[in-house]
Formats: structure tokens, sequence, C-alpha cells
């Protein structure tokens, strides 16, 4: 896999009785009556057809493709995924909270011979200091447990299929790669930069399988308050693909964060809540 087809990969980086809305999620009183879901495609180089309570979303849905906002009532949903042959067929079921932001991501298991699975994943949407944004980190690829460097440098170890990983870092351009868990690669996505936006929320989710070479990432930023300025800021994404290029990211002007580029892991460590959340919808 070549290094320049990754990097292009990362730059052109949802009951029968359940009422389903397609539509963008707008108003405080929808919000708390409804969750919001995201339906992210991430089974590479298949397109699929996405249903939710048996109701069409996508009828063609290709990888990196994000489905959303959908807004769903609080309780049990049923997305089911139908591609060409059976492998490539999945239902499952999930529940969602009134008011929560949640990913619903179809992706490969680690034996990528086997049938996908879905995975949900709930969006921390909690404010972030000033000039300060907030990544998160699937691993939704059809390869073993892996670490997550940072500027050569291990931050996220270990990490399963179906895991993901959380921080909050000043707002700035990263250098990240995925190597097989405790090796010194080689890599097998990256490295890439990584853009983090202030007051925002970067949903980064790896997908491919490694020993086909068609690893990539998808890319999807979602606007987060700021604490103690009793503003929001202005929409950067609401979820239509996976192409980072067009999200509109900008590095912050010196001072904005701070903080000078590119921290030290250890320094990112001492400022950053790291999570863990491994929650596969039930098949």
């Amino acid at each position: 896999m070549s290094h320049t087809l990754i990097k292009r990969g990362v730059a052109a980086l949802t009951g029968a009785a359940a009422v389903l809305f397609v539509v963008p999620v707008g108003g405080a009183e929808a919000r708390a009556e409804t969750a919001t879901v995201y339906v992210v495609q991430g089974v590479a180089g298949e397109t699929v057809s996405i249903a939710v309570d048996g109701k069409a979303v996508d009828d063609a849905a290709a990888a990196k493709t994000i489905v959303g906002p959908l807004a769903l009532t609080p309780g049990e949903h049923t997305l089911t995924v139908d591609g060409e042959g059976d492998t490539l067929d999945v239902e499952a079921s999930f529940d969602v909270a009134a008011g929560a932001s949640v990913d619903a991501v179809i992706h490969r298991q680690v034996d990528p011979t086997a049938a996908p699975i879905v995975t949900t994943y709930d969006n921390d949407l909690s404010k972030v200091a000033k000039g300060s944004g907030r990544v998160a980190v699937a691993h939704v690829a059809a390869v073993g447990p892996a670490d997550v460097r940072v500027q050569g440098e291990v931050l996220f170890a270990n990490i399963a299929n179906g895991e993901v990983l959380t921080l909050t870092v000043p707002a700035k351009t990263y250098p990240v790669e995925i190597v097989p868990a405790a090796t010194d690669g080689p890599s097998v996505l990256g490295p890439v930069d990584l853009p983090v936006a202030k007051s925002a929320l970067t949903r980064v989710f790896a997908i491919g399988v490694a020993a086909e070479g068609t690893m990539d990432a998808i890319v999807q930023v979602l606007p987060l308050g700021v604490r103690g300025s009793g503003k929001s800021p202005t929409l950067i994404d609401a979820g239509s693909g996976g192409q980072a290029a067009e999200l509109g990211l900008t590095e912050p002007s010196q001072g904005d964060s701070g903080l000078p580029p590119y921290l030290g892991v250890a320094a990112l460590l001492a400022i950053s809540a790291v999570i863990v959340i491994r929650r596969p919808a039930r098949r």
C-alpha cells in the first residue's frame, strides 16, 4: 500500500413503534426528546443499502459514507445492512437515550472473511477549554490490536477492534500512524497529518483490511461549546462524507492555545482525559 494512497484516503478524509426522522435535529425540545444518530459505512471497497427500523436511509452507501444526522426516539432500534452476497448482510439492534449523540459504525471484524458487525459509540459533546479540541480514534479495521503513535511515540496502546479512545488536546495538526501492537512497525495506516479543530470533536475511524492494502480513515467533525464563553461555535460538518479536505479545518493562529506546536506525548497525557469504550451492538 503506497504512502500516497494512505494520505489521499485521509485527505479525501441509526421497534416498530419508533419514529424515524431523516432530518437535521434542531431546537432544544427536539434534542431533549430524541437522539442524534450517524450511521457510518466503514466496510472498505463495498457499497451497501442501509435501513433503520425497516425504513431505507441510503440505498447505495459507498465506503466512508456517513448517513445523518438521524433523529431517533429513545429506546431500541434496528439497523439493517444489505450488500452484494450474504457475507455483507447485517442486522443489529442498539439502544439510544434522549439527547445522546451516537455513531453506529458498520465495519469488518479482525477476520475479514467474517460478516461485518455494528458498533455504537457515544459522542462526547461536552464543552472544552478555549483553543482546545477533542479527538476520538476508533479502531474498526480488519487488523489485530494496534498502537496509535503520535509524532513517533505511542499514545494509545493495544487498541482492539471495536475500541475507541478519546482525549482533549490543543487544537493543532498532529502526525499520527497506526502500527501492530507492541511493534516498531511497519505502520498499517499513516503516518498522516491529523488536524484537530478547536472547539470541535474530531472523530477518526480507521477502516479497511490491512492484509489487502485497503486501510483508510473516515474523519468527521462535530461542534463543541467552549467552557466559560457561553457561546457555541459555528457548525463545522453534519456528516455527509468522510473527506477531511472538505471540513474547512485550519491551523489556529499563534497564541490560540497558549501552547507550542507538537507537544511531547507526556504533556499530551498530562492534559488529557482518556476514555476506553467498547460497545458492539447486538447482532
